[in-house]
């Protein structure tokens, strides 16, 4: 048993030296973006003056993704939300001009009543991204963003405490929106909880690992089997 047990560390320390290894390599950040979860009304998206009352409120939909390029500073958030009369919103966002907290002076930071960012009181590991364009579709009518697209002079905030709403790992922003036909600016509302997604190296590391185990408890088993016949 005691070396059931080592080989069982061992072969689950190396799938963690894995994750770790590919994390930190990583020039692509994957995450699985899920909804704010506080109140009565899940929601990822909030869609002012589109609908009325909780029909504002779209929940994302599995395989909603956010994905950062540290390199280039940039990142997407693509996927599907929907709200509670089945109202399908297609997200095809992009962001720019990355900018860490410590690196410029305090944004207009997203917190509920608008109030500003401070970098001396507020987390050191909220980042920002200070461009942004693409679209949202409702059922297949198309709201483009603004070419300044943060309401109040946001800007789109990332990491620890960025979803204003719970103050989650995250992200969040108020953007604006117009539609295809040329409709006044609308402010719409973002909020994000987010989730890593393990790269198939990770997952290969964690197979590995735990294939070894169960190989282990295998051949014990069959020993056990033979010292009994």
């Amino acid at each position: 048993m005691k070396n059931i047990k080592n080989l069982t560390m061992s072969a689950l320390a190396l799938a963690a030296s894995g994750m770790m290894a590919t994390t930190a390599s990583a020039e692509i950040l994957v995450f699985n973006a899920s909804n704010y979860t506080s109140g009565n009304n899940k929601h990822g998206l909030w869609t002012n003056n589109t609908n009325t009352g909780s029909d504002r409120f779209y929940a994302f939909q599995t395989g909603t993704i956010f994905t950062v390029d540290t390199t280039a500073g940039t990142a997407t958030l693509t996927g599907t939300a929907i709200n509670g009369s089945n109202n399908v919103a297609d997200i095809n966002l992009s962001f720019g001009g990355f900018l860490e907290t410590t690196q410029g002076s305090a944004f207009t930071y997203k917190k509920e009543g608008g109030l500003a960012y401070d970098p001396l009181t507020d987390t050191q590991d909220v980042d920002f991204f200070t461009t942004a364009t693409g679209s949202i579709a409702i059922d297949g009518y198309s709201y483009m963003l603004q070419s300044d697209p943060f309401a109040g002079n946001h800007a789109f905030q990332y990491g620890v405490g960025a979803n204003a709403k719970n103050g989650a790992f995250g992200a969040s922003s108020w953007l604006l929106v117009e539609g295809e036909g040329g409709e006044r600016p609308r402010h719409w509302d973002i909020n994000v909880n987010l989730a890593a997604v393990p790269e198939p190296a990770t997952w290969a590391f964690m197979i590995f690992g735990f294939g070894a185990v169960g190989g282990a408890l295998r051949r014990k088993k069959s020993r056990q089997a033979v010292s009994f016949a």
